[in-house]
């Protein structure tokens, strides 16, 4: 289910602190309005730490990895930035501003 609203930033931390946690959640805003500060307040405020991607400027291999061969087989290694073994706030900034390509990698 997808649902919208409007919120302040006041709000917005709300949301994430309550929403964001077990869901993701798409932010929509002007630029220069603090999204990206928000973010990485909620990550701070539940002990994670924020890895951003910035959309716009990555190609699909920057997501998926380049591809290895292992035991005969193609492997993807994806990046160490994302393929982490502890948990992490993800925050894919400028989704909306990427390429098609880019946005099916991530």
């Amino acid at each position: 289910m997808n649902l919208g609203a409007k919120v302040t930033q006041k709000q917005l931390m709300e949301l994430l602190l309550n929403v964001a946690i077990i869901r993701p959640v798409f932010i929509w805003g002007a630029p220069g309005i603090g999204k990206s500060s928000l973010v990485e307040e909620f990550a701070h405020q539940v002990g994670l730490p924020c890895v951003s991607l910035l959309g716009s400027q990555l190609a699909p291999e920057d997501i998926m990895g380049v591809p290895q061969i292992i035991e005969g087989k193609t492997k993807f290694c994806p990046p160490n930035l994302i393929a982490k073994d502890e948990p992490y706030c993800l925050f894919l900034d400028e989704l909306n501003a990427c390429s098609h390509e880019v946005q099916k990698s991530l």
